[in-house]
């Protein structure tokens, strides 16, 4: 099999395990994820900051992509439509879209470009191109700023030292 065919089906094999035939993850399935995110040595989110810009590590990816799904209310299930296109030894292009819902429950859907380098048979580095850059920063802006406002409520609630210590009867009334 060419080179170029090789890196397709790496690529492919790794986005159909992804969305698991819309029945979650199998064990192969879940193997061949986790893999190829320990691999990974660089995303790049063609995003404004804070939520773009490029990831580099595991760790460092791990983090942008989870904050990406969460932010944009979507999984990796709601990604469809994928096509695969070889680009020269070591790239496959894919184009993809993806659908999610904005704070108000409206959906959304745009097409996403993925310039995926494979080396040694393994994902390496992936440049990623949301359609509609703008539209994507405005729904995570959104959904950060009612994130924040729920933390900071529970923290109040929840959490708060000043709280603690007033139940505790460590406050100024003990004084």
């Amino acid at each position: 099999m060419p080179q170029a065919e090789q890196n397709i089906a790496v690529v492919r094999g790794f986005y159909d395990a992804l969305g698991g035939g819309g029945e979650g993850l199998g064990e192969d399935g879940m193997a061949l994820v986790i893999d190829t995110f320990k691999n990974e040595k660089e995303i790049h989110l063609n995003l404004d900051a804070p939520y773009g810009g490029t990831y580099v590590g595991p760790a460092e990816i791990a983090v942008g992509r989870h904050r990406l799904h969460e932010l944009c209310g979507y999984t990796s299930a709601d990604h469809s439509s994928f096509k695969y296109y070889a680009d020269g030894p070591t790239r496959v292009v894919v184009e993809a879209t993806n659908n999610g819902t904005d704070l108000a429950g409206n959906p959304w859907s745009m097409t996403v470009v993925e310039l995926v380098d494979v080396i040694d048979g393994k994902i390496a580095k992936k440049r990623t191109f949301f359609e509609d850059p703008a539209r994507l920063r405005d729904i995570m802006i959104e959904r950060e700023a009612t994130l924040k406002d729920s933390l900071l409520e529970r923290y109040w609630r929840d959490n708060n030292p000043l709280l603690a210590m007033h139940e505790a009867g460590t406050g100024a009334e003990n004084r």
